[in-house]
């Protein structure tokens, strides 16, 4: 599935609709995507969330108007979506680093965001290792908790930390027996998801206290193949995969859900797919 063109779509979509309310159900449901994995895939791929996306481009449109037109500040933060006059400014001050009334004078400098247009542009050969592997249905053994997307990349780590200093990671890994797991799973609604942190429960093995069992169905999976696991490194590989593999594979992501598998050195992410 070519998310570069799926994603693209979204972002006329967004451009069109800058002064309207954004439903993420509806955007992700036109290109054909859970609206958590839309918000993903569009982070990956753009490399900013879509609400980030479209704060950035109504507070440039909103700067834009003010030094061309006699509007007040109030009207402006109604037409782009803010609450207040206050919350406006706050955003307005962030971005620009002035106040919306400083805007107003002739000659000041104001920064652009501009409207973003994909393309494939080949650089080089880009290598990713991978296999596609078929799997019966298996369950997953994991410690849960609920995230949202906007702090998750601070929140995740500090879950880990957590794990690893109360030594349940050492419960999970079954004293590095098993290779550890992260799990995300995708829910409905756009801003939140669970994140797991478990291993495969094996067959007559009982469950660990404080865990989840994670039901996973029978699929199709694709395998990518990272050396280490810094975390640079994995995010680097999940742009790859939604930017190139996606791009020119007849396959798409089939479910949300997908892990990062930590064996004693390196990663490998899975993906569940289908034509």
């Amino acid at each position: 599935m070519n998310y570069l063109v799926e994603i693209q779509k979204a972002i006329n979509y967004i451009e069109e609709n800058l002064e309207e309310d954004i439903d993420y159900e509806k955007v992700a449901k036109e290109i054909g995507m859970s609206s958590f994995y839309f918000h993903r895939i569009f982070s990956a791929i753009v490399g900013i969330s879509p609400a980030g996306y479209i704060r950035n481009r109504r507070l440039t449109c909103a700067a834009e108007s003010l030094s061309r037109n006699d509007i007040s500040i109030l009207k402006m933060a109604i037409k782009y979506g803010f609450e207040s006059n206050e919350s406006f400014s706050r955003a307005f001050v962030k971005f620009h680093g002035i106040t919306p009334k400083q805007a107003k004078k002739k000659g000041t400098q104001l920064k652009v965001f501009s409207k973003i247009k994909l393309s494939l542009t080949i650089e080089g050969g880009s290598i990713m290792n991978y296999r596609i592997e078929k799997r019966e249905a298996f369950k997953i053994e994991a410690i849960v908790r609920k995230f949202n997307l906007q702090t998750s990349k601070q929140e995740i780590p500090k879950f880990w930390d957590e794990i690893k200093e109360s030594k349940k990671l050492d419960e999970i890994s079954k004293d590095a027996s098993k290779c550890v797991m992260g799990i995300c799973l995708g829910e409905s609604q756009a801003q939140n998801f669970n994140y797991g942190i478990g291993a495969e429960l094996e067959k007559d093995e009982e469950k660990m206290r404080e865990t989840e069992i994670i039901e996973v169905p029978e699929s199709l999976w694709v395998v990518f193949q990272c050396e280490g696991q810094k975390a640079e490194d994995i995010n680097e590989l999940w742009q790859k995969i939604y930017k190139e593999y996606f791009v020119t594979s007849e396959y798409k992501q089939s479910m949300d859900i997908d892990f990062e598998l930590y064996d004693s050195k390196d990663t490998e992410i899975w993906i569940p797919i289908s034509k």
